[in-house]
């Protein structure tokens, strides 16, 4: 709850109290706080805990480190989200949809569009379906990256993968062609 008000303090604190009481953080606990720290743009601190979970017995999971991942895109760490999320393997955690869209977000934050793609692309290999959110940051890192075409290409595509586009892919979409000057084409959408 403190994460989706913005209080990561709030979420910290009790964290902390938990902690005081003799109450064991378990991973959701640690994922909640860490989300919170990352909406908040509280970086360092949710690194600081996301590796203090081995010092309590805590092995991260997917929720975690999507929550990791995100906190570093928030605020334009794309090397970090991409050092966490290949940390993943060696953990054994298998990313999931919510991974991998944290991690296309975290590139497209840091105007890395080719990045974002082969991250996009990589997911079929990696078993994993791209979803409406999955197409959202793609289309932002392609808009992000004056990629009006791509951003295009990605948005046409989506049939191909069956996934339905909702008001924000025609959002990004249309942002990114009156970036490009390509207003003819967002109008066509």
């Amino acid at each position: 709850a403190c994460g989706k008000g913005g209080q990561w303090e709030k979420a910290l604190e009790l964290f902390d109290s938990m902690k005081d009481r003799g109450v064991k953080p378990e991973v959701n606990t640690f994922s909640a706080v860490i989300s919170a720290c990352g909406k908040g743009g509280q970086l360092e601190k949710a690194l600081d805990l996301f590796n203090s979970m081995k010092d309590c017995g805590v092995q991260p999971n997917v929720v975690t480190f999507s929550a990791a991942i995100g906190a570093s895109g928030k605020v334009g760490q794309w090397e970090k989200a991409l050092e966490l999320f290949n940390s993943m393997k060696d953990r054994g955690v298998k990313p999931e949809v919510s991974t991998f869209n944290a991690a296309i977000g975290a590139y497209g934050k840091g105007e890395q569009w080719e990045k974002a793609l082969e991250l996009f692309n990589s997911m079929k290999d990696s078993g994993v379906q791209p979803n409406v959110n999955t197409f959202i940051a793609a289309i932002n890192a392609c808009e992000e990256g004056g990629q009006w075409k791509k951003a295009l290409d990605l948005f046409g595509s989506m049939k191909n993968y069956e996934v339905q586009p909702n008001v924000f892919t025609f959002n990004t979409a249309i942002s990114a062609c009156g970036k490009g000057g390509q207003w003819e084409k967002a109008l066509e959408l």
